[in-house]
C-alpha cells in the first residue's frame, strides 16, 4: 500500500497530471466551438449546405456527449491512462482526416470520430488527475479539478476567437492541424511522466458499468432525432425517412430509459436522479445555457460573414463579447451566493440572459456588428452568473455515491445543448427563409439556389442576380433570427422560474438506494466530477 500512496504524493506526478489533463480539456472543449467561425470558409471550399454546416458542429457534439459517461466507466475497467491515450490517438487520427478530406460527408464523419476520441479523453482526464493525489489530499484535489474545469470553460468561450485567428492566419484546416503537435506532446508526456495509479480493485461495486446496449441506444436516439430535425425542413416533415428517424429516435430513447431504470444502481445513466427537482432543474439550466449561446452562434456567424462581410478573425472579436463577460461574471456569481440563495442566483442569471436576447430584436437590415455587441455582452454576463454553480449543485443534491454520475450528466448536458440548439434553431431558420421565398415569384431554376444561399447568409451572392430578392431574403433571415431570440428567451425564463421554485441546497445527504430518502446530515462537499468513485 505504501507504494501507490508514495507515488501519489509525488509533486512531479501531480504537476504532469494536471498539465496533460488541462491541455487535453482545452483541446476537447475547444473543438466544440472553434469550428464556428470557420464555417463560411469551409462552405466555400466544400460547398456546405445549411444542414451540412449544422452536422459539422453536431457530429462532434453528439458523439462527445453520447460516449462521455461510458468513457469514465470504461477507464475503471481498462485503466485511466490507457483510455486517455487511446482517446488522444483517435482524436489525432480524426483531426488528420478532417484536414485531408475533400467532401462534406467526409468532414462530418471525421468530426464524429473526433467527438468519440474527445469523449474518451475528457471522460478520463479528471479521474487521471484525481488519482495523482493521495486519499488525504481531497482539498488539493478539489482545487486542481476546479482549475482544470475552469480552464476548459474559458477555452470553450474563446473558441471562436482562436478559430478566427487560425483561419485568418492560414486557412480553415489549421483549426484541425493545431491539434496534431499538441496531441503528440500530450501523448509523450503521459507515456513518460504520468503513471496509471488506478487500481482495478478500487472500483465501487455500485459504480456505473460500461453498457454497450445502453451506449447504442443513446447514440442511436440522439443521431436519429437530430437527423430528423436538421433535415426535416429540406426533405419535408412528412417525408417517410424523416418521420421514421424521429419516431425511431423517440422509441430508442424510451427503451433507454426503461432499460437503465430497470438496472437501478448498475445503470450507466441513472434516470432516477431526475426525480430530484433540484438536479433536474440544474441539468436543464446547463442544457439551456449552451442552447441559447453556442447553439445560436453559428447563425449569427452566417449573418456576420454573409451580410456584413466580416473576416473570421473579426467575427471572433465580436464573439468575444460573449466570452469575456462570461468569465468576469463567473467570479461575481461565485461571490453572490454568500448573500443570495443559489437558486435565485441561477434565476437572476437566466433573466439577464433573456434580457440580452431581447436586445437582439434590434437587428435589422441596416444593422452592423455594433448592434449585436450589447446583446452578447448581456447574455455573457447572465451566463457567467449561473454557470459556476451548475456542477456543484449537481453533486450536492444527489446521493453521495452518485456524485460522479451527477457531474457526468451535467457535463453531458452542455454539448447536448449546443447540438440541439444548432438543430432546432437551424430548422426554424430554414423554415422561415423557405416559407418566405415560396411566396415570391422566383424562377424555378433559381429557387433552390436562392434558398440555399439565403439559408447560408450569402445575400451578396443573391444580390448579384437580384438586389430586391437579396433584400427580401435578408429580411426573412432576420425574421428567423428574431424568432430564435424569442424562443431562447422563453427557454431562459422557464429556467429562471424553475430555479426559484425547485433549486434547494440540501442540509442532508440522500442515500443511493432511493433518491427520495435521506440518510443523515452530512457537511462534506463532494469532489466535483469524480466518476471513479473517489470520496
Amino acid at each position: 500500500m505504501a507504494g501507490p500512496t508514495a507515488d501519489r504524493s509525488s509533486r512531479g506526478i501531480v504537476g504532469w497530471s494536471l498539465g496533460v489533463s488541462a491541455v487535453s480539456t482545452i483541446m476537447m472543449t475547444l473543438d466544440i466551438t472553434i469550428v464556428l467561425v470557420a464555417l463560411p470558409a469551409i462552405r466555400e471550399d466544400l460547398g456546405l449546405t445549411l444542414s451540412g454546416s449544422q452536422w459539422v458542429i453536431n457530429a462532434y457534439s453528439l458523439t462527445f456527449a453520447s460516449l462521455m459517461l461510458a468513457a469514465a466507466s470504461l477507464s475503471d475497467i481498462i485503466g485511466r491512462r490507457t483510455i486517455f491515450l487511446v482517446g488522444h490517438v483517435v482524436f489525432l487520427a480524426a483531426s488528420v482526416g478532417c484536414i485531408v478530406t475533400g467532401s462534406e460527408a467526409g468532414l462530418i464523419a471525421f468530426r464524429a470520430l473526433q467527438g468519440a476520441g474527445g469523449a474518451l479523453v475528457f471522460g478520463t482526464a479528471t479521474p487521471l488527475l484525481s488519482d495523482a493525489f493521495s486519499p488525504d489530499e481531497s482539498a488539493k484535489r478539489t482545487k486542481a479539478v476546479a482549475a482544470m474545469m475552469g480552464i476548459g470553460g474559458a477555452a470553450s468561450a474563446f473558441g471562436p476567437l482562436i478559430g478566427g485567428a487560425l483561419v485568418e492566419t492560414g486557412q480553415w484546416k489549421w483549426i484541425f492541424a493545431i491539434n496534431i503537435p499538441i496531441g503528440v506532446i500530450v501523448i509523450l508526456a503521459t507515456l513518460f511522466f504520468v503513471p496509471d495509479l488506478h487500481r482495478r480493485g478500487e472500483r465501487s461495486e455500485r459504480a456505473p458499468r460500461v453498457a454497450p446496449f445502453a451506449m447504442v441506444l443513446t447514440v442511436g436516439a440522439l443521431v436519429l432525432v437530430n437527423y430528423g430535425i436538421i433535415d426535416g425542413e429540406n426533405r419535408g416533415w412528412t417525408d417517410h425517412a424523416i418521420l421514421a428517424a424521429l419516431i425511431a429516435g423517440v422509441l430508442l430513447f424510451a427503451a433507454l430509459v426503461l432499460w437503465e431504470t430497470h438496472k437501478k444502481d448498475a445503470a450507466m445513466v441513472d434516470f432516477r436522479l431526475f426525480r430530484i427537482p433540484s438536479f433536474a432543474t440544474v441539468t436543464f439550466n446547463a442544457f439551456a445555457s449552451r442552447m441559447f449561446s453556442f447553439g445560436m452562434l453559428p447563425f449569427l456567424v452566417l449573418w456576420m460573414s454573409g451580410q456584413l462581410g466580416l473576416s473570421a478573425l473579426e467575427i471572433g472579436y465580436v464573439a468575444s463579447a460573449l466570452a469575456v463577460p462570461m468569465i468576469i461574471f463567473s467570479a461575481v456569481g461565485i461571490k453572490a451566493v454568500a448573500w443570495v440563495p443559489v437558486g435565485w442566483v441561477q434565476a437572476i442569471g437566466m433573466v439577464v440572459v433573456a434580457g440580452g436576447l431581447m436586445l437582439g430584436l434590434r437587428l435589422d437590415a441596416s444593422s452592423g456588428w455594433q448592434t449585436l455587441v450589447p446583446m452578447l455582452l448581456v447574455m455573457g454576463a447572465g451566463t457567467g452568473l449561473m454557470l459556476p454553480h451548475v456542477m456543484s449543485l449537481a453533486v450536492e443534491v444527489v446521493p453521495a455515491s452518485r456524485t460522479g454520475m451527477a457531474s457526468g450528466l451535467a457535463n453531458t448536458a452542455l454539448p447536448l445543448g449546443t447540438a440541439f440548439g444548432v438543430a432546432v434553431y437551424g430548422a426554424y431558420l430554414a423554415n422561415k427563409v423557405g416559407s418566405g421565398l415560396d411566396g415570391l415569384p422566383i424562377p424555378d431554376q433559381f429557387r433552390g439556389i436562392a434558398q440555399d444561399a439565403a439559408e447560408a447568409g450569402q445575400f451578396r451572392a443573391i444580390a448579384e442576380q437580384s438586389e430586391p430578392l437579396a433584400a427580401q431574403a435578408l429580411q426573412f433571415f432576420l425574421d428567423g433570427l428574431h424568432g430564435i431570440f424569442i424562443i431562447a428567451a422563453v427557454l431562459a425564463l422557464v429556467g429562471a422560474l424553475a430555479s426559484v421554485i425547485f433549486i434547494r441546497k440540501p442540509a442532508e445527504r440522500r442515500t443511493c438506494e432511493s433518491p427520495c430518502t435521506v440518510q443523515g446530515a452530512s457537511r462534506e462537499r463532494p469532489v466535483p466530477h469524480q466518476p471513479d468513485g473517489h470520496p
